[in-house]
């Protein structure tokens, strides 16, 4: 049987082989257009997460103090009429803006979690957001009215992939192998990278640039197209606004100084800014990596203006703007006009993080802080979908204090993970292999159907149907998840039990679509300068923020990254993917190992703060990185400790804050953060 994988954030095709009906086998479908027979080592642990003794099989109903992980068993309408009853009684006492619904990196069902949360009449969503996607999102939407991506297919004659490891990650299915297959047929790479990761060790240019540094770097590529004139520049007459005020405004960022910043050659700089400015197809491959600093939303923006300017924007090739098919999906789905606008106003943070307010999420330093002092008003109860917040949420000391002092929370989740044990109710979350779902990118939408059942576990869609029913809000839902499906296709003129048949629909690309009307800004035009972001306070072009000066007892700039046969902080107990690596490495330079006197392979403590507790890294010694550089293994945690403390003792997370979080998204400081290097014991003073 075919099928769409969601072991990540790619949807590669997946051929699930049945015995009897009962899958035994899982590999790539090779007829599948987007993947083309891929499948990681993710895929391949699929059925070890079907088949896992550790998963959650049955409700459990908090018995102990919180955090204990101390439960007993109950039957799902126990569970539901708690969560129903307590939800209830805090709306009516502090009002549904004291519920707050989250959720970890999409696996489709973002759409019902918003649903249920404008249902709800909350407007109160936290997760990943401001420092995975949605920067780009809201960059590409406040500069060009839309999100773009790159169209491989179109044969770029330059990717300038930026704080991204396309062959490893995969998201929103672009999956590697169309780069790969780009790269195959021409396409050169400029990678853009503090390490040099397979993909930079083979890019014909590689800039490592300084963790952090990123925006400084895309602005000084701006002034290089302007002050040469390798801009398009009957593009930039015909549809852009403000190209002679972002001339003015970059004109700070010569390259001399940029490359003081970013630690880059200037020679280095120039070749890399003519390669892309020059080719004749170029796209912006922009990672998670830019998303997760002080500087995040104004990165993605510079390499949003840096591309227009260059007349790659809905170009063959180029950076092509996504135009949904017809179906009630990521947009219609979430029912944002089931949110009264006062509610809407009330978002936490809204007033300070005004963009990522505008795409509907909280910051989650934003939202602990409310929970602990009860400032704008009390919140009360977090439901939370498919996340291990204490592991992925930036400051785990102010997580762990918020969860402690909620009235409710509750858990969905496949495996029992150090947040569950903060949950007064856990709910055990099915598998992709045992949900119907349509699954809906831009380059196509596809039928991932169910497979098999785990008895006792339920999907989120379910189990938000359930709650929304004991809520009182089945008016605006459905009374199945294949009715759900139904509508979402009806403009398809498709069922549910049809599209399964069909299995995937590709989405058809149209180029320079601006021609027939412009683009969707209020002026028609690309925003080179964003009036409406100097209306609410903001720079209207993108401003470079520096970290402030290191303390000399932090010489290091640590950036993360997860190792590729994790996902985020999933699958450290599956045994596929857990085998080759048990424990969180940091990789450093050998002229570092030397300074510190360190060995491949023992033990160290990265520090962030003076006197404070550190995180426990297996050191690796490698010269991808820089002297003053470390990569930490990001996400990790030990399913098998039985204390939190224990389990999260290498969660890079104990040493991030949101002191220094972008001004428009609240994206947190993950990379780029001052660090210092000891062995385990010794003295923290």
């Amino acid at each position: 049987m075919t099928s769409v994988c969601r072991m990540c954030h790619g949807g590669c095709g997946a051929v699930v082989e049945l015995v009897d009906g009962v899958p035994t086998d899982i590999h790539g479908d090779p007829d599948n257009p987007t993947s083309e027979g891929y499948f990681c080592i993710k895929g391949k642990a699929s059925l070890d997460l079907l088949k896992s003794p550790d998963r959650l099989t049955t409700p459990l109903v908090r018995t102990g103090p919180r955090g204990s992980g101390t439960f007993e068993p109950v039957d799902w309408d126990t569970a539901l009429d708690r969560i129903a009853a307590e939800l209830t009684a805090t709306i009516d006492r502090h009002g549904p803006e004291s519920v707050v619904l989250g959720q970890g990196t999409d696996r489709n069902y973002q759409e019902w979690v918003f649903r249920l949360a404008n249902a709800i009449g909350t407007p109160n969503v936290v997760g990943p957001a401001h420092v995975c996607f949605y920067p780009r999102v809201m960059a590409s939407i406040m500069t060009y009215g839309a999100f773009t991506f790159c169209d491989y297919d179109g044969d770029p004659e330059v990717i300038l992939l930026w704080g991204s490891n396309k062959p490893n990650t995969h998201s929103d299915g672009v999956i590697g192998i169309k780069f790969l297959r780009a790269v195959e047929r021409g396409s050169r790479v400029i990678a853009v990278d503090p390490r040099r990761t397979p993909t930079a060790a083979r890019a014909g240019l590689h800039l490592a640039v300084r963790p952090g540094t990123d925006c400084a770097l895309a602005l000084g590529m701006i002034r290089i197209v302007i002050d040469e004139g390798w801009y398009d520049h009957d593009f930039v007459a015909a549809h852009t606004s403000g190209f002679d005020e972002l001339a003015a405004h970059v004109e700070a960022y010569d390259v001399d100084r940029v490359a003081r910043i970013t630690g880059l050659a200037p020679g280095l700089i120039r070749e890399a800014t003519r390669s892309y400015a020059l080719a004749s197809r170029a796209c912006i491959e922009a990672g998670t990596g830019l998303s997760q600093n002080e500087n995040s939303f104004d990165t993605h923006r510079a390499l949003a203006l840096l591309a227009a300017i260059c007349g790659n924007i809905d170009a063959p090739g180029g950076d092509v703007i996504w135009e949904p098919m017809p179906i009630e999906g990521r947009r219609a789905f979430p029912r944002s006009d089931l949110l009264p606008e006062e509610q809407a106003g009330k978002r936490i943070g809204g007033d300070t993080h005004k963009i990522l307010s505008m795409s509907g999420w909280v910051a989650p330093g934003d939202l602990h802080r409310a929970v602990l002092t009860g400032s704008p008003y009390p919140v009360t109860s977090l439901l939370v979908f498919g996340s291990n917040i204490l592991a992925s949420h930036e400051n785990t000391g102010l997580v762990r204090a918020a969860l402690g002092k909620l009235d409710l929370v509750v858990v969905c989740d496949l495996f029992m993970t150090p947040t569950a044990r903060y949950a007064d109710v856990v709910l055990p979350a099915s598998s992709w292999l045992e949900r119907d779902q349509v699954v809906e990118f831009n380059s196509y939408i596809a039928a991932r159907r169910k497979i098999a059942t785990v008895e006792g576990c339920r999907s989120d869609e379910e189990i938000i149907l359930a709650l929304a029913e004991r809520l009182g809000l089945s008016e605006h839902f459905y009374p199945s998840v294949e009715a759900a499906l139904d509508a979402k296709l009806a403009g398809l003129d498709l069922t549910w039990e049809q599209f399964t048949k069909i299995g995937y629909l590709r989405n058809e690309k149209r180029y320079r679509k601006y021609r027939d009307g412009g683009f969707r800004t209020r002026s028609g035009r690309v925003n080179l300068m964003h009036p409406g972001l100097r209306a609410m306070g903001y720079e209207p072009f993108p401003v470079h923020r520096h970290a402030p000066r290191a303390d000399p007892a932090l010489p290091y700039v640590m950036t993360s990254a997860h190792p590729r046969q994790f996902y985020n902080t999933e699958f450290h107990q599956l045994p596929t993917t857990s085998r080759g690596q048990s424990s969180a490495r940091v990789t450093v330079h050998p002229d570092t190992a030397r300074r510190e006197g360190l060995a491949d392979g023992e033990e160290v403590e990265l520090f962030s703060r003076a006197g404070a507790p550190g995180v426990f890294m297996t050191v690796k010694i490698s010269d991808a990185v820089a002297p003053d550089v470390v990569v930490a293994d990001a996400g990790w945690w030990y399913p098998d400790e039985p204390s939190i403390d224990q389990s999260l003792r290498s969660s890079v997370n104990l040493l991030t804050t949101d002191d220094r979080s972008d001004v428009h998204m609240g994206s947190a400081t993950m990379r780029g953060v001052a660090v210092g290097i000891r062995r385990p014991g010794q003295d923290r003073g």
